[in-house]
């Protein structure tokens, strides 16, 4: 049974990490930007930086699964469909221009339903979004869709 636990979890990793490398390939053939014009990190960079990133977090959770193999579940739980309308109305947000609401509901939305219920946490998770923001605007010179809210933070910044 080990086996078949093994290459049953390895397919899910595989094809991970095949869609990861894809799209590091895609960004190798973004065009770089003059040194002159270049704010920041090169167009390439971030998809290449979360593309791996995904890759790290796809083994990790293979190696998690080798250790302590998951029960086998007859039905996907309720709580995956509510995660699911949670990223439609992700979703939603975001075709109404509302990215910074969208991230600042969806972080704790999903943690609050997952049962987190420590206010100080919930509290954290919906400044975390306020935070990356303003690593990625400062640190990397990331900037990022306009919206009414992002427009008050870039004539704030």
């Amino acid at each position: 049974m080990r086996s078949t636990f093994t290459l049953r979890a390895a397919i899910p990793l595989a094809v991970v990490t095949l869609v990861a490398l894809l799209a590091v390939l895609r960004a190798f053939s973004f065009d770089e930007v003059p040194a002159i014009l270049a704010r920041g990190m090169q167009p390439a960079t971030f998809p290449q930086l979360v593309a791996g990133l995904v890759v790290v977090l796809a083994g990790v959770a293979f190696l998690q699964d080798l250790r302590r193999p998951p029960a086998p579940q007859t039905a996907l739980p309720r709580i995956y469909y509510l995660t699911v309308l949670l990223m439609a109305l992700f979703a939603a947000l975001l075709v109404l221009n509302l990215f910074l609401v969208a991230l600042v509901v969806v972080t704790p939305g999903a943690a609050l339903m997952w049962g987190e219920r420590r206010p100080l946490m919930l509290i954290i998770m919906a400044l975390a979004p306020l935070a990356a923001i303003v690593l990625f605007d400062m640190v990397f010179e990331v900037r990022f869709p306009r919206s009414p809210l992002m427009n008050l933070y870039y004539q704030w910044s």
